[in-house]
């Protein structure tokens, strides 16, 4: 990082190209010298002005076409440095510097290809050479040329990748990424660019160099002439030359092997590297891995990243719910205990009510009993009274009998009329419950109003509540229409029977004038018999009642019942998403211990 502060691009490529522009030259300079046969004593000043050359060119026109290449892209690059950039000009900035290493590796195979050519030319013109070993040479020297052009990428790239990396850490168009996802060389075009072309090259410039020396092996001042007839064949000084060359190929082969599987087991180190240190430390301080996305590897990385980041966010939406679910869970749950609790009070309170009302309903069929027995003997007492005089005295015994029975009716119709009023109380009681009912069903609903869409379940038991409270208020006031109306016919049958009663002692009275009073009984026991069969319909009538109230207070037990049953359910979903959100809330701090 302080190297790329001092230098800029141009001068990064500029420098790091002196030392392998020159070894390849010297190279391309050994190459000649052994397939060539130079002396070195005698070729010496050609030697030394060979090197020379390689030197002025690397000096001079070097950093000529390393400005005509790299000078624009170096000045953007300061430009972004000191001002900054939209993400749409560093983008332009990251693809350009991607494209720069296959630009300069085209720019140095070209430089001393043209160099290899002129340095055939020189050698044909000034030592006369073989022209099929200057051939060779020359291809020779192409290897060395493109052997140059392999550095050339490496040092560019490595130059590049940091601004690759900066760029990428700033911010670059994201489509960009996902239509190319890598913008450097893949690994099935490295190993034909780094295994395959320098080994092959190697082995087919060593098998013609062979061939040529084979039938070029008389020794001379240019390098070796063809064999006379019959003396094809090897020299001592060719298969020294020829070893050289060799070793020289081989050299180079296993150096550009090397490197490519150098390259691939640094990426496979830095993707371990990165793997093993998210698994190892916490996901909210693991460092992002930084990428030049130069390779598949590279690419990978990115998307290790990716995933990093996707992690980190699910894991603080995740918190985040978990901590917006606790609360209003947690008062959920309370409410729906409080709820259970109330719906098993008035479950409980109800079904003592439905027995009160139950045994109320004994009595009830018991009086009807007892108003149908009246009901009997008045229309007895109407026979008696026809029969006449004869039967005068049993007609009295009867009528006190009757009276008697009248004093019993009358005391059960007020006991029925306290009863009654029992009723009223327990009416009182049943109205009390579903105003409460009422009121809890409409907290409910408030509260799962509040509670989002976790609490429309509940929303929709609770207004079913609310609403099996109105109807058992509407009841309420039906039974309490019907409890008025059995009141009045209590009263004015008691009224009936007093009057009954006060005649039957008329008549008891008067039965030594019966002659005289004879039809006021009759009549008075024709009324008799008539109340008393209003009065056994009035009972019926108040037994359907007694009916309709205790099928209507069963209903109200099997519905609170039922609401029991629901407030039970709720209670228990509340439980269970209580327990949710905190294993949400908590995911965080178990992944943690999962690693530890």
């Amino acid at each position: 990082m302080k190297q790329e502060k001092q230098h800029t691009l141009e001068q990064q490529h500029r420098i790091s190209s002196y030392l392998p522009n020159i070894l390849c030259g010297i190279l391309i300079l050994v190459y000649s010298v052994f397939i060539l046969n130079f002396d070195i004593h005698a070729q010496l000043p050609l030697i030394v002005g060979i090197i020379v050359m390689i030197l002025a060119a690397q000096c001079i026109l070097s950093p000529i076409t390393n400005h005509l290449l790299t000078g624009k892209l170096s000045r953007q690059i300061e430009k972004w440095l000191t001002e900054g950039a939209t993400q749409e000009e560093r983008t332009q900035i990251f693809l350009a510097l991607h494209r720069h290493p296959s630009k300069k590796q085209r720019e140095t195979i070209t430089y001393f290809m043209v160099c290899a050519c002129f340095l055939t030319i020189a050698y044909h013109l000034l030592l006369d050479i073989n022209l099929f070993l200057n051939g060779i040479n020359m291809c020779a020297c192409f290897l060395g040329a493109y052997l140059a052009s392999l550095l050339a990428v490496s040092y560019s790239r490595k130059v590049c990748n940091g601004y690759i990396c900066r760029l990428v850490e700033e911010g670059i168009d994201p489509k960009v990424l996902r239509n190319k996802q890598f913008f450097g060389f893949s690994y099935a075009r490295s190993f034909f660019s780094y295994c395959i072309v320098p080994v092959v090259w190697g082995i087919l410039l060593a098998t013609v160099l062979f061939i040529a020396y084979y039938y070029n092996n008389v020794p001379s001042e240019s390098g070796f002439l063809p064999a006379p007839p019959g003396g094809e064949g090897l020299r001592g000084t060719q298969l020294a030359r020829l070893g050289g060359v060799f070793a020289i190929n081989t050299a180079i082969g296993s150096v550009s092997v090397y490197s490519f599987l150098h390259s691939i087991l640094v990426s496979s180190e830095k993707l371990q590297t990165s793997m093993l240190h998210i698994i190892k430390n916490d996901i909210f301080t693991v460092e992002l891995v930084s990428t030049d996305f130069e390779t598949e590897v590279s690419y990978n990385l990115h998307l290790v990243n990716q995933v990093v980041q996707l992690f980190r966010s699910i894991l603080d939406n995740i918190r985040g719910i978990g901590s917006t679910m606790t609360d209003p869970i947690y008062k959920l749950a309370e409410i729906s205990q409080a709820t259970s609790s109330t719906s098993l009070e008035q479950s409980t309170g109800v079904k003592e009510i439905l027995a009160t009302m139950e045994d109320s309903d004994r009595q009830t069929r018991s009086i009807e009993e007892k108003i149908s027995d009246v009901t009997a003997v008045a229309e007895g007492t109407e026979k008696n009274v026809n029969i006449g005089f004869s039967t005068l005295q049993s007609n009295l015994d009867k009528m006190t009998e009757i009276t008697e029975a009248n004093v019993s009716t009358i005391s059960g119709i007020r006991e029925l009329g306290e009863k009654i009023g029992g009723i009223w109380d327990i009416v009182k009681i049943i109205n009390d419950i579903a105003d409460q009912t009422r009121i809890i069903a409409f907290n409910a609903e408030l509260e799962a109003s509040s509670a989002g869409d976790s609490g429309k379940n509940f929303h929709i038991v609770a207004n079913e509540v609310r609403r099996l409270a109105a109807g058992i208020t509407a009841s309420v006031e039906q039974i309490k229409e019907r409890i008025t109306e059995i009141q009045h016919s209590s009263d004015n049958l008691i009224i009936t029977s007093e009057s009954g009663t006060e005649k039957i002692r008329e008549g008891l009275e008067l039965s030594e004038k019966l002659k005289e009073k004879f039809t006021d009984i009759q009549s008075s026991s024709e009324i008799t018999v008539e109340s008393a069969n209003q009065i056994k319909e009035i009972i019926g009538q108040q037994a359907t009642a007694f009916d309709q109230i205790v099928t209507t207070v069963r209903q109200i037990s099997s519905g609170i019942e039922n609401f029991s049953t629901s407030t039970g359910t709720v209670n228990n979903t509340a439980q269970k998403l209580k327990l949710a959100a905190d294993q949400l809330e908590n995911l965080h701090k178990q992944i943690l211990t999962e690693k530890d």
